[in-house]
């Protein structure tokens, strides 16, 4: 897909809106500002308006945030609708809605701003609901598989688990010290992400658990390339984790959420445990002890999904193409 004037926006780092917009052939414009909410929203505000002036897009991507999709519904609007908007949605910016009274102001903002996307994509099924409530047209797209490219060790001294975390609110935390704690005293369990010190206040850490905090992207590879176990959790239903993905990439044995969605995406390729202590602990042992079979049935569905991916990305450049073909013709015809 030739690209004119095309680009991707998001306000959050994201694996899978870098892999789409490489896949689109699309630059991409990233800003992460993550400490104050008041800050975070007001830069990255005049940020995006600052790139819609100087690039004037006539196709925007963006990965769904609201005020992010209300400053580009006013570019549209004051372009005279003459440009297309893409929405990818994320399961919890798709769902969210505000409290009480505010959200009488909030959702119709929200209805309004879908008013002006032209498609949505969602990552499974599970997701339609939500999304038919804000837009009818959509397509389902699973992220792809990434590729990562990382050397195994092969004199590899310890034994352990590495728990893929952002300390999201959908991550269990008291759950995951009890757990380390019912570990065989040879498993380490490292905890990767920048530490939220207010969310690990007043547990007591196991000897056997130790927080990366970030990482380079070279040390996090690496780390998960050569454990024996990763193990990556969400409470929030029909969300496809990004630590089950690169656990594909890199052939490392994963221990995910037993939701639907997931169950339905990695099949067999994956161990699934209940956010109880006791199961989180005996499904890494699991994990461990089964390690070739597990791997064996990840390079299977990987070439699966790849080959699921391929065509999926050809039906939304085909949709592309046919918004921008109806655009072209309204302008000119």
């Amino acid at each position: 897909m030739k690209n004119n004037r095309k680009i991707w926006i998001t306000w959050h780092y994201s694996a899978r809106s870098r892999n789409l917009a490489s896949e689109l052939s699309l630059p991409i414009f990233e800003i992460f500002i993550v400490r104050n909410v008041f800050l975070r929203h007001f830069i990255s505000s005049i940020w995006t308006v600052w790139i819609l002036i100087t690039k004037r897009p006539k196709i925007i991507f963006l990965q769904l945030s609201f005020l992010l999709l209300i400053i580009c519904s006013l570019y549209k609007l004051i372009s005279f609708n003459k440009v297309i908007i893409i929405a990818d949605c994320h399961t919890k910016a798709l769902r969210r809605r505000a409290k009480g009274i505010v959200n009488k102001i909030f959702w119709p903002l929200k209805k309004f701003s879908f008013y002006k996307v032209n498609l949505a994509i969602i990552s499974n099924v599970g997701m339609v609901k939500d999304v038919t409530e804000l837009t009818k047209s959509y397509i389902i797209l699973p992220d792809k598989i990434p590729e990562i490219n990382v050397r195994k060790e092969l004199d590899k001294k310890e034994k352990y688990c590495v728990y893929i975390s952002s300390f999201a609110v959908d991550e269990p935390v008291r759950e995951i010290f009890e757990a380390a704690k019912l570990l065989d005293s040879d498993i380490k369990l490292y905890w990767t992400g920048k530490i939220v010190k207010e969310k690990i206040n007043g547990f007591v850490i196991p000897d056997n658990l130790k927080f990366t905090d970030y990482l380079s992207f070279d040390d996090y590879y690496k780390l998960i390339a050569n454990a024996d176990c990763i193990l990556a959790l969400t409470t929030e239903e029909d969300c496809l984790q990004s630590g089950a993905y690169e656990a594909l990439s890199v052939e490392t044995p994963m221990v995910i959420s037993d939701t639907k969605a997931l169950r339905e995406f990695f099949l067999d390729a994956a161990v699934y445990t209940k956010h109880l202590p006791e199961n989180i602990a005996n499904n890494i042992h699991f994990a461990i002890t089964n390690f070739q079979e597990l791997i064996k049935k990840e390079i299977k569905l990987r070439e699966l999904r790849n080959n699921e991916f391929i065509k999926k990305i050809r039906e939304l450049k085909t949709l592309i193409n046919k918004y921008e073909t109806k655009k072209l013709e309204k302008v000119y015809n």
